[in-house]
């Protein structure tokens, strides 16, 4: 800065300056990539139209008795495998979550939807889930973080599952 200039105006625009700085922070502290590929996931999947099915039980949760285990009285969380249920727009979600050396797989049915046009939202993108005339589906290899499914009803509409977390 020049003597005759007055504090603040280094003769760089201001505009310039939160340029170069916002270039530098990006640098050094840029997000993470899995953010971004959230963020980006949820804006590109989003559908303002829909309808939303919530979560109304997960076995991790502690005290929830909506699930007893079935076959064995040993199933834990801390096993990498638990339950959880949406619902709402006239569907029921209902699907275990298995984890496996890192990775994931989806087993579950859909009550009250068509078969067709349904969709697994995660950060890696949108993966078309394919479903039998039961309502029943696998997704297998899927990355732990945030997932959804989209589907429709029997009626038509678009059903979306709360984003959770697996």
């Amino acid at each position: 800065m020049r003597h005759d200039e007055a504090p603040g105006t280094s003769g760089i625009g201001d505009d310039a300056l939160l340029a170069d700085l916002r270039r530098i922070a990006s640098m050094v502290d840029a997000p993470p990539g899995s953010v971004a590929a959230a963020a980006r996931a949820a804006f590109l999947a989003r559908d303002l139209d829909g309808e939303l099915a919530v979560l109304i039980a997960d076995s991790r949760a502690a005290g929830d008795r909506d699930y007893e285990p079935v076959r064995a009285s040993d199933i834990e969380p801390a096993q990498g495998r638990w339950l959880l249920s949406f619902s709402g727009g006239g569907v029921q979600v209902d699907m275990e979550v298995e984890e496996h050396h890192g990775r994931l797989r989806l087993i579950g049915q859909l009550l009250g939807s068509s078969d067709a046009d349904c969709f697994l939202d995660s950060a890696g993108g949108r993966r078309l889930v394919e479903v039998d005339e039961l309502g029943r589906f696998i997704v297998a290899d899927i990355a732990p973080g945030p997932v959804r499914l989209r589907c429709r009803s029997v009626d038509g509409r678009v059903v979306t599952t709360a984003w959770v977390t697996v």
